[in-house]
């Protein structure tokens, strides 16, 4: 018994305290790694900073984000990103219906001092005594947020404006064809050597002129259904060429062509798309009017798209060595009925963009003043219509 009783008093209590410290130590770091790890995995972006705005942390997030390393900006001041908050009237993405959000919407400068949206938080950085000992900032990137409003903004008015288009279209069509028929009978009962039928001539001539007008109107209006075949790109820059062929001679326009050499076919509805690239070669053509440089190129690509590694898409690129397009001017090149020229109705470009998109693809304009523009076309390789 006595063994036994000398057992227990050899158990030291303080080597039990040691033995709890150390687990709750071994959990707390546990608990710090877990919560790091969140930290860093999210997509969003967080800085934190002290009470004098010194920057004290970034996950990886606010790295890809912004372009920066953490070794980059930890020590130097907030305002390196310039936050600047948006004085929004409008309807917020990130707006709470409760209207218990405090989040806000602005923009930050990245690394290559190029500036981004981004919805933001700013909260206090709390130790555990409830002090507050910085700031703690949450931001994410909403360039493809405000992508998509400017895509569903487009497009509404594009269907606004193709009804508008195509009730005036027909009630103008109607008293034309009445003209048109009204002069064929004068003519009709006129002598061969009237002087008189010259005008009618005319008149003729300019309602043909008009009802030309009244088909693009029609085109922007009423699309057509796609009827898709398999061809290459090459076949459709091949069937236009010949009727723009002697303008670029006239012009001194240098035409460049490069393509892949295994580029895949495409499924695309081949007259539509003759005019997609009839209204680019045109503009491109216009643009340089004391000669330059036209090139196409196409290449195939890989695209990321939404629960699937990528999609395989054809590139092509239509550029000139023109003026180029004025800054102001590039966000509203594909807008219904607005254009720069002085005899231009405005419908080219937005038809051209419809048929891409209805194709399942993409068309963007890259241009420097001075510098020549590029329209950059994405057409998927499989594309069925549905």
């Amino acid at each position: 018994m006595e063994t036994d009783r000398s057992t227990e008093e050899r158990i030291d209590p303080g080597e039990k305290r040691e033995d709890e410290i150390l687990r709750l130590t071994r959990s707390l770091e546990s608990a710090q790694n877990i919560t790091k790890s969140l930290i860093e995995s999210i997509g969003s972006g967080i800085i934190i900073t002290g009470m004098n705005d010194m920057i004290t942390y970034m996950n990886r997030g606010g790295e890809k984000i912004l372009g920066y390393s953490k070794g980059e900006v930890i020590g130097k001041p907030f305002s390196l990103f310039g936050l600047q908050e948006k004085q929004n009237i409008s309807y917020s993405f990130l707006e709470d219906p409760d209207g218990l959000d405090t989040r806000r919407e602005g923009g930050m400068r990245r690394k290559d001092r190029s500036e981004i949206p981004v919805g933001f938080t700013i909260n206090p950085h709390l130790n555990m005594r409830g002090d507050a000992i910085g700031k703690i900032v949450m931001f994410r990137d909403l360039t493809k947020v405000y992508r998509m409003q400017e895509e569903i903004l487009r497009m509404d008015r594009l269907i606004s404006l193709g009804k508008l288009a195509s009730g005036i279209a027909h009630e103008i069509r109607n008293p034309l064809a009445g003209i048109k028929t009204t002069a064929q009978a004068l003519g009709e009962e006129m002598p061969e050597d009237d002087p008189k039928r010259e005008y009618l001539n005319r008149i003729t001539k300019e309602i043909d002129r008009l009802n030309e007008l009244l088909k693009t109107f029609f085109s922007f209006a009423k699309p057509q259904t796609l009827h898709l075949v398999a061809c290459h790109i090459k076949e459709i820059i091949n069937a236009i060429i010949p009727f723009l062929i002697k303008e670029i001679a006239d012009k001194g326009i240098r035409f460049i062509e490069a393509y892949h050499p295994r580029l895949p076919r495409i499924n695309v509805d081949k007259i539509q798309m003759h005019q997609v690239f009839l209204n680019l070669f045109l503009n491109a053509i216009q643009a340089m009017p004391n000669g330059g440089e036209l090139r196409i190129e196409a290449n195939p690509v890989s695209l990321p798209s939404p629960g699937s590694p990528g999609q395989n898409f054809v590139r092509i690129v239509v550029s000139d060595s023109g003026k180029g397009i004025p800054p102001h001017i590039l966000p509203k090149v594909f807008d219904p009925f607005f254009t720069t020229k002085p005899r231009g109705i405005g419908l080219g470009l937005s038809i051209t963009y419809q048929i891409v998109k209805k194709h399942g693809g993409t068309i963007k304009v890259e241009s420097e003043w001075e510098k020549g523009a590029s329209f950059v076309i994405h057409l998927p390789e499989k594309f069925e219509n549905i």
